[in-house]
């Protein structure tokens, strides 16, 4: 792998990068002109389209907008970052496929996935490789080096947000002991936070009366609507992406099953609100570890002065426009543009990402490849996502 060394800096840039540390969002080079040098190439292997195109485009499209700007005003110490963008569709085989091309040909020292099934396809190859990855699923196993050391994931992970959701329904129903319900697609994602799940239930004497399959791309869930509805619960925890999770509420609604719905994030955002339908969304909690535009979000006004084109400015766009802004830091503080230089970067990244995620810092440690553990909840009201708790850890038994 062509590795590129970075040069050496003096005093002035290297309090300029100093400043860069401590706020990501600023553009990682002081340059004032145009990125002429060799580019550095980063992989995004991601479906753009498919059952989770809602999530990942707007992901894709804040982040072209990112190292548009960035590149313009110098890159990274003259270097422009050039994605290389690879639609895997969802679909494991081209996922494969695609990262076999981004490191082989391109030789790319970081790449990017977006789901479970993908990451845990790649993963013994990305170890095997010492390639670095960053990953849209947010299961604890990638929050372990000891098991991924190369694998970061970007948010609360489902089993902390999965915990904390039944905490919140437990302290929500008094000495009340709420029934509870799951849904979840059959597959890697829709599996992950069960096994917490069901053990966080029992503990919370909370009684799971029924787990409900609805697929990632269902449009209708009728079926499993009228199952639950036998079952009575007062809360369904919803694990999904907009395709299946909006079948689930929606169908819930349409059979007259008055459950209180709580989405975690991949079955909580804007597309998905819209998709359910005014009527049927009103009053949907959702577990945010990212946040929803508003103007709490320092984040926001960065994007919207340098990226004023950008089509689509919500929850998920926040999120690329972050994501990229830790790449673009790594970058910045690394000895030299290869796996290993920005291993060592982004285990020591400790970010004010400006109301972004939950407590605002993103931090990465070689003990720990989660940036927090921390969730908000948010919910549906009168039409618009309010947020309806502060920053919570998720408990700790």
């Amino acid at each position: 792998m062509f590795t590129f060394i970075r040069p050496v800096v003096g005093l002035l840039s290297a309090a300029a990068l100093i400043g860069t540390a401590c706020s990501p969002a600023a553009p990682a080079s002081t340059g004032g002109t145009a990125a002429t040098a060799e580019p550095i190439k980063i992989g995004y292997v991601w479906g753009v389209t498919g059952a989770v195109a809602d999530i990942v485009r707007p992901v894709s499209e804040a982040t072209h907008a990112y190292f548009d700007d960035l590149n313009k005003h110098g890159g990274i110490h003259g270097h422009p970052v050039q994605m290389v963008e690879i639609d895997s569709q969802y679909q494991v085989p081209l996922a494969q496929d695609g990262y076999k091309k981004v490191t082989t040909d391109d030789h790319v020292p970081l790449v990017v996935l977006a789901s479970t099934g993908d990451t845990e396809a790649l993963a013994p190859q990305i170890n095997a490789d010492r390639v670095v990855a960053l990953t849209l699923s947010c299961d604890e196993k990638w929050s372990k080096p000891q098991l991924n050391p190369y694998i970061f994931t970007i948010c609360t992970t489902y089993q902390d947000q999965m915990s904390a959701a039944l905490r919140f329904i437990k302290q929500r129903s008094g000495l009340g002991a709420a029934r509870v319900a799951f849904s979840y697609p059959d597959i890697p994602f829709g599996q992950s936070p069960l096994a917490v799940g069901r053990a966080s239930a029992q503990s919370l004497g909370l009684p799971l009366v029924g787990e409900a399959k609805v697929g990632a791309a269902d449009v209708d869930a009728q079926s499993q609507a009228l199952a639950l509805k036998s079952q009575d619960p007062e809360y369904v925890v919803v694990q999904n992406v907009t395709g299946g999770a909006s079948a689930m509420v929606r169908s819930a609604r349409q059979v007259g099953l008055r459950s209180q719905f709580v989405g975690l994030n991949y079955a909580f955002d804007e597309a998905t609100i819209k998709s359910i339908g005014p009527q049927a969304a009103e009053g949907y909690i959702g577990v945010g570890p990212s946040a929803f535009p508003g103007p709490e979000v320092g984040m926001l006004s960065e994007m919207t002065s340098r990226a004023p084109n950008l089509k689509e400015v919500n929850m998920r766009a926040i999120v690329g426009w972050t994501m990229a802004a830790v790449v673009a830091d790594a970058l910045q503080r690394a000895d030299s543009y290869d796996s290993q230089a920005l291993l060592k970067t982004l285990e020591q990244s400790d970010l004010d990402v400006k109301g972004a995620i939950p407590g605002s810092r993103w931090t990465y440690s070689s003990q720990s490849h989660v940036p927090t553990r921390k969730s908000v909840f948010y919910q549906v009201t009168n039409g618009k996502i309010e947020r309806i708790s502060d920053p919570i850890d998720p408990p700790t038994s």
